[in-house]
């Protein structure tokens, strides 16, 4: 914001005396002559102006407070009282002095106080008020007083160009960016060299309109001539990060914090004081370090600065986004509630606490702290961005997935594989939304195929599911009739999860003529029920594990049991770039050997594949990436040995905006089946709407 500039108004102690034959007798208090007083009275005013000369408005003001005490309508103190009030930075007292007595001032001068006035309530309108409800009253009393009773910011060409550029500031303070944005390009239009401060709220604005390549514009010219304004450093930073240069917002807050010291000192002080912008540069960088797939780089950074200072709102919540980025979401909202203790209008915090409490499922607390942020800040940018993934999250939820694979023998020979020489299937869902914050209602069809040496085999089956979600429980049961002619059933299933901890999640399920059955016994109008028992340990945001024991009760009084494992380890994260490990292996067995459909009386194998996961183009909630997995994995089967298993993998995932998703991929692999090689190549497709 620029600041008031000073205007002496007389240059020397000559011009003051002469002046001062011309002025009316003054009164005094020691019963001076006219003559006398007249002397007197000139020297002081030119003393005063000389002092205004050479900025020492404090002392000027002195003297001019003591000439109107004894002269109180003498017009040409009272003038340049005011006037030195403004030098001062008195914007608020010299513009009310002003109105008192407005003939005394020039167009001029007016024009000067009123927008040093309006520059004044615009510098306490960027602070944080004392409460929400107050929190953007003292910028809208600077848009009031520029708007000048009109009821609105209008340009006016004819006015000063610092009118114009407190305007950007005043816009941007009352989250009215896109009219902020406005005016900007409308300035640059016209060739307006504008000044850093309302660079940098301009800059602000394109950020906040999701315009990152407009804002590093504006931002980087106001942070070159704004070298200590961290304020407009760390935007910049954020702008970097927006549009993808995540490389620039590190060097950039790195570069800030080298230059400033934690304790800066000087020669005659030998202990040092605290430097708040190392503070701001430090933190802010581990932030950016988070958004750019290093939350526990973060964390180092943050969690030692809390210990020194856990009284820190600011601190609490940042490291709170950190450990909800890393799966802790337990952790994330004890650090968000005590940010919101310690200070109530932390933004972050707040935000963070529905981020943690829809991790936890516990939506009717969430959805309590969601209401109020919405009625407290319908315009803030990242209120909004919440707002649109809570109606994502809460909204209804559709499904449409399809697949379609083929296997062949040796040398394109029919193949014996128990999903048969060409399969597929699609499924649709559709959920309603939350319901009393824990209940949907949702209705499914959905069709596996397969073809054998005989008819196409189907598995048609359309039905009614009602899914339930609260704190540590979830649970989804599902009613279903099949249709198929192959085994007409009704089919009853539920699957419950328990939440152990923010690391430990337990499942179980339990199916009456499961669409998880083989297809080939299916064909011969065998049937079966499952149960299942599942663990899922995720230690961190790179390392995930789960286990499950599952059984099959066949129809034909077959019993198989399987026991599989799967785990994943990120081993380099990078902002558009991972690889990953991944392994699974499994085991079974079955309790008869004479079965009319593939199943081995042992079986076991293990696969081990490295995945390439890399982001091609991102744009907020919109992103193209692809992944490419290549694994080894060996097979046995009891009676025929074991085998060496290939597979490749190629996908597309689609980000199409919050909540909705595309995904696609081709999977390649080499299976064996009762000691026979054959090739197997398949194709997926999902669309997923609704959801985070």
């Amino acid at each position: 914001m620029s600041r008031p500039t000073a205007q002496p108004v007389a240059s020397s102690l000559a011009a003051a005396l002469i002046l001062a034959m011309f002025l009316p007798a003054k009164l005094t208090a020691a019963g001076l002559d006219d003559a006398q007083a007249e002397s007197r009275y000139a020297a002081e005013m030119a003393h005063a102006a000389a002092l205004s000369d050479q900025k020492r408005w404090v002392d000027a003001l002195a003297i001019y407070e003591r000439l109107h005490t004894q002269t109180p309508q003498e017009p040409d103190v009272y003038h340049r009282r005011v006037m030195t009030l403004a030098d001062l930075g008195s914007a608020s007292l010299a513009w009310s002095l002003h109105q008192a007595r407005p003939e005394l001032f020039s167009d001029a001068e007016r024009a000067r106080l009123s927008a040093d006035r309006i520059a004044r309530l615009t510098v306490w309108g960027g602070f944080r008020p004392l409460d929400e409800p107050r929190r953007l009253q003292d910028m809208q009393r600077a848009a009031d007083a520029r708007a000048s009773g009109t009821g609105a910011l209008e340009p006016d060409p004819s006015a000063p160009l610092r009118q114009g550029f407190d305007d950007l500031v005043i816009l941007n303070g009352l989250e009215r960016h896109q009219e902020t944005a406005s005016r900007y390009r409308q300035m640059r239009a016209d060739g307006v060299d504008i000044p850093p401060y309302a660079l940098a709220a301009a800059g602000d604005s394109l950020l906040a309109l999701r315009q990152p390549e407009a804002s590093i514009e504006a931002l980087e010219d106001a942070a070159a001539e704004l070298p200590d304004d961290i304020d407009t450093q760390v935007v910049l930073a954020y702008a970097y990060l927006e549009s993808e240069r995540h490389a620039d917002a590190l060097r950039h807050l790195q570069q800030i914090a080298a230059n400033e010291p934690a304790w800066p000192q000087t020669e005659d002080v030998r202990v040092g004081y605290r430097n708040w912008n190392r503070y701001s540069a430090d933190s802010n960088l581990a932030m950016i370090r988070a958004y750019s797939e290093d939350p526990a780089g973060a964390q180092a950074m943050l969690a030692p600065m809390t210990r020194l200072a856990p009284s820190n709102p600011d601190l609490q919540a940042k490291l709170g986004i950190v450990l909800l980025q890393r799966g802790w979401e337990d952790q994330a909202l004890e650090r968000f509630d005590i940010a919101h203790t310690q200070d109530p209008r932390n933004l972050e915090a707040r935000i963070g606490q529905v981020n943690a409490l829809v991790a936890q499922q516990r939506m009717d607390r969430a959805a309590t702290v969601h209401g109020a942020l919405l009625d407290t800040y319908p315009d803030n940018v990242h209120v909004q961005r919440l707002d649109r993934q809570w109606r994502a999250g809460t909204g209804a939820q559709v499904e449409i997935a399809a697949t379609r694979g083929r296997s062949e023998g040796q040398n394109r020979t029919a193949s014996t594989s128990p999903l048969g020489t060409d399969d597929g299937g699609y499924a649709v869902s559709v959920y309603s939304p939350l319901l009393g914050d824990r209940w949907r209602v949702g209705a499914f069809r959905e069709d596996r195929w397969a073809e054998y040496e005989g008819p196409r085999v189907h598995n048609r089956r359309h039905g009614v599911g009602l899914r339930y979600a609260h704190d540590r429980l979830d649970l989804d049961a599902r009613v279903a009739r099949s249709n198929d002619g192959f085994d007409d059933a009704t089919s009853l299933a539920l699957d419950a999860g328990w939440r152990f901890s923010e690391v430990l999640e337990g499942r179980a399920s339990i199916e009456r003529n499961s669409a998880d059955a083989s297809l080939q016994a299916r064909a011969s109008g065998i049937g079966a029920d499952t149960i299942a028992l599942g663990l899922d340990w995720t230690p961190d945001e790179r390392t995930a594990l789960s286990g499950e024991l599952r059984q099959w009760r066949y129809d034909d009084g077959n019993r198989r049991e399987g026991f599989a494992l799967s785990g994943q380890r990120r081993l380099r994260v990078e902002p558009r770039f991972a690889v990953a490990l991944e392994g699974d292996l499994y085991a079974s067995r079955s309790s008869r050997d004479d079965a009319p459909y593939f199943n081995p009386g042992r079986d076991a194998g293990w696969n081990l594949a490295a995945a390439v996961d890399s982001i091609h183009w991102r744009r907020y909630d919109h992103a193209f990436s692809q992944r490419f997995a290549a694994g080894v994995g060996q097979y046995w089967q009891e009676g025929f040995g074991s085998a060496v298993i290939p597979n490749l993998q190629y996908r597309h995932n689609w980000q199409l905006g919050t909540g909705r998703q595309l995904d696609y991929g081709l999977t390649w692999s080499r299976p064996v089946y009762d000691g026979a090689r054959e090739t197997r190549l398949s194709f997926d497709i999902a669309l997923r709407w609704g959801g985070n």
